[in-house]
């Protein structure tokens, strides 16, 4: 062994690797893992069953599960074998050990964690998957090596400078995601406040307390912001655009684009005509 002849292997890495699904694919429900599974979504969307619950699972989303979670994963119609169009891409991991155990022991992870996409774990996890699969017979040692530096950079990625999860960066963000993919269509703080898992009042707080304005303020930005890239980039009049941006009423538009730009939305297609 020389090095590693007093070496102990902490962790163990059953599975690892990277899929991407452009059909549908689901799994069978399994009433409990017998390993830990950690899921990286890093492209399209996906549900997941979530502390109980079927919930959509979009890029970002870091899912992390201990052994006797319950686990299913459903991409596109399952019901229907024949759909085509949807995505879906992730790395997922199935490990165990005391190295494991030790590092779980350490943190109350919430099960799904909103991150941003970090290359810097990527490159980690795709070595990882690289000693997996080589052809010659795998370095446990290696494997172990890299396992634990993944861990320690899931660490850097999702805890704060206190070493702690904080809860509320995470709802935050995920209210934020929400109302990014879905401000062209009916929101309401019930659909917001339902989707997290909170009561309207918390929802609305939270939101307010980490980016300075209400949650309808921030569709409203995002919405104009929508409207101004369709009056620049395509050949939808003013009205459609207003009307694809999420907006039912052009009076209402007219009245909120002049607020936030300072000129009328007529105004504003001049402008980019004269350039």
């Amino acid at each position: 062994m020389g090095l590693y002849e007093n070496s102990k292997i902490l962790t163990e890495v059953k599975s690892v690797g990277y899929s991407i699904h452009n059909k549908p694919f689901y799994t069978d429900q399994l009433p409990c893992l017998h390993d830990y599974l950690i899921r990286y979504q890093i492209q399209g969307e996906s549900k997941a069953l979530i502390n109980g619950q079927l919930e959509k699972v979009i890029t970002g989303d870091l899912l992390i599960y201990k052994p006797g979670d319950p686990y299913e994963l459903i991409i596109g119609n399952h019901d229907d074998i024949s759909e085509h169009g949807c995505l879906s891409a992730d790395y997922f991991l199935f490990c165990n050990g005391p190295g494991v155990d030790e590092w779980w022991a350490k943190h109350v992870f919430p099960q799904r964690i909103s991150v941003p996409i970090d290359e810097a774990l990527l490159n980690v996890w795709k070595q990882l998957i690289y000693e997996k699969r080589r052809v010659r017979e795998e370095d446990l040692y290696v494997n172990d090596y890299l396992l634990r530096i993944l861990l320690r950079y899931i660490d850097r990625v999702i805890l704060d400078n206190n070493g702690s999860v904080d809860t509320r960066l995470f709802i935050t963000h995920r209210i934020k995601q929400y109302l990014e993919r879905n401000a062209t269509g009916a929101i309401t703080l019930n659909n917001v406040a339902e989707y997290i898992g909170l009561s309207i009042s918390r929802t609305t707080h939270l939101f307010k307390e980490a980016f300075g304005q209400s949650i309808m303020d921030y569709v409203l930005d995002i919405r104009i912001h929508i409207a101004c890239e369709r009056i620049r980039y395509s050949s939808m009049t003013i009205e459609q655009s207003a009307e694809s941006a999420g907006f039912n009423s052009y009076s209402y538009f007219h009245r909120m684009f002049r607020k936030r730009m300072g000129m009328s939305p007529k105004q504003y297609q001049d402008e980019l005509l004269a350039k």
